[in-house]
C-alpha cells in the first residue's frame, strides 16, 4: 500500500511511519485474524495474504465485510496511542490515522492494482491510462462499499470522472456507475440453468479416469459463486480478452467454472495471486483450448491436481502473476496448453 492522504500538519516522516505501521498490521495481525474467520481465505498463506486479497475484488470485499461483522475480534488492533479501545471510525488509532483513513487507503490500493491490470501503465504515472484515471478518481475513493464498484470505475472516461467530482459518491451500486457511460456494461440477464443443463462436477468411483459422471449437480446462477463468475465474464476487459463471448457461451462457462477443483484455487488462484478477472480469463481460455471433456478431467472434481500444479509452475516460470494483463495471460495459457 503506497497511498495515504496527507495534510500540511503531517510531515513526510510521519506519513511514511504511518504507512509502514498500517501495512505491517494489515499483513500480519489483521491477516492472522481474517484467515480464521473467512472460509474463502483457506489455503492462502499469511505471507502472501496481503497481495492475494488486495488484487481480488471479491476477496477484499469479503474481508471488509468479515471485519465489520466481527469487529470485536480485532479489538486489540483498534486502540489509540495510549492503548484505549477506539469504537469511532473517525478517532485516530495507535498508528495516528483513523479507521476511516485506513479503509480509504485500502480502497485506493485496490483501485491502483486493478487499474494497472485492466488499463495498463503505472497508476502512479498520470500520463498512463491507469494513472490518468487514478489521479482523477483517487480523492473520491473513501468507503468500503466502493470496493465492488472498482471494476466498474475502470471503463469510465477520465473527463467524465473529473466532471463528476464528489458526485461520484452518490453512486452506490453497479447499475448507477454503468449508467454513466453511453455503452453500459450491464450484463445480459442470466438464463436459468436447469438440472439437465448443469455441468458435471463429480465422478463416481466406477467412472474411467478422465470421463465425466452422468450424475450432474444442478448449478444455479443465483448462487454466490456463480454470480461472481458471471460478473467477471461480463467485465468488458475480460470479454475482450476472450473474444466477446455470447451470453449463451458465458452461461456455459459459468456452469463449468463453479465446478473447478481445490487444486485450481490453491495452485492457480492463490499460487499465482491471480485476480478474479485473471482467473476467469485463464480458465475460460483453458476450456476453449481443451474442450469440455478434457477440461473437466483436469480442472473439474476430482480432476488432476498434479497437472494443475504443473500448469501453474509453467505459468509462473513465464512471469505470470497479478500484474499480468489479460491478453498476455490468455496467450500464455493457450500457448502452454498447446504443448
Amino acid at each position: 500500500m503506497t497511498y495515504l492522504a496527507s495534510t500540511p500538519s503531517r510531515t513526510l516522516s510521519e506519513h511514511r511511519t504511518a504507512v509502514r505501521d498500517i501495512n505491517k498490521t494489515l499483513k500480519e495481525s489483521a491477516a492472522a485474524v481474517l484467515i480464521t474467520l473467512d472460509p474463502a481465505l483457506v489455503g492462502i498463506s499469511q505471507d502472501r495474504f496481503y497481495d492475494v486479497v488486495m488484487d481480488d475484488t471479491i476477496l477484499l470485499q469479503g474481508c471488509l465485510q468479515t471485519f465489520r461483522q466481527n469487529r470485536e475480534r480485532f479489538r486489540d488492533l483498534l486502540v489509540d496511542s495510549r492503548g484505549r479501545p477506539v469504537n469511532d471510525d473517525l478517532i485516530p488509532l495507535r498508528c495516528g490515522r483513523s479507521l476511516q483513513d485506513v479503509v480509504a487507503m485500502i480502497v485506493r490500493t485496490h483501485a491502483k492494482r486493478h487499474f494497472r491490470v485492466v488499463l495498463g501503465g503505472n497508476p502512479d504515472d498520470p500520463t498512463s491510462r491507469a494513472g490518468g484515471l487514478y489521479q482523477a478518481i483517487s480523492t473520491y475513493l473513501l468507503h468500503d462499499w466502493q470496493v465492488p464498484l472498482v471494476p466498474h470505475y475502470a471503463p469510465l472516461p477520465v473527463a467524465l470522472v473529473r466532471d463528476l467530482g464528489p458526485r461520484l459518491l452518490d453512486l452506490h451500486d453497479v447499475a448507477a456507475v454503468q449508467a454513466l457511460t453511453s455503452t453500459p456494461t450491464t450484463p445480459d440477464p442470466a438464463p436459468a440453468v436447469t438440472t439437465s443443463e448443469a455441468a458435471p462436477t463429480s465422478r463416481s468411483h466406477g467412472d474411467a479416469p478422465g470421463s465425466v459422471s452422468s450424475s450432474a449437480v444442478p448449478v444455479s446462477l443465483s448462487s454466490p459463486e456463480a454470480e461472481f463468475w458471471w460478473e467477471a465474464l461480463c467485465d468488458r476487459s475480460v470479454a475482450q480478452a476472450l473474444g466477446n463471448p455470447t451470453p449463451e457461451r458465458r452461461q456455459e462457462l459459468v456452469q463449468i467454472l463453479v465446478g473447478v477443483n481445490d487444486a485450481v484455487r490453491s495452485e492457480l488462484f492463490a499460487g499465482l495471486t491471480l485476480t478474479t478477472l485473471q482467473a476467469a480469463v485463464c480458465l475460460a481460455t483453458a476450456f476453449r483450448q481443451l474442450g469440455r471433456p478434457r477440461f473437466l478431467a483436469v480442472f473439474g472434481r476430482p480432476g488432476r491436481p498434479a497437472t494443475v500444479a504443473g500448469l501453474a509452475t509453467r505459468l509462473r516460470d513465464r512471469g505470470i502473476g497479478s500484474r499480468t494483463d489479460l491478453l498476455t495471460l490468455a496467450r500464455a495459457t493457450e500457448s502452454l496448453l498447446r504443448t
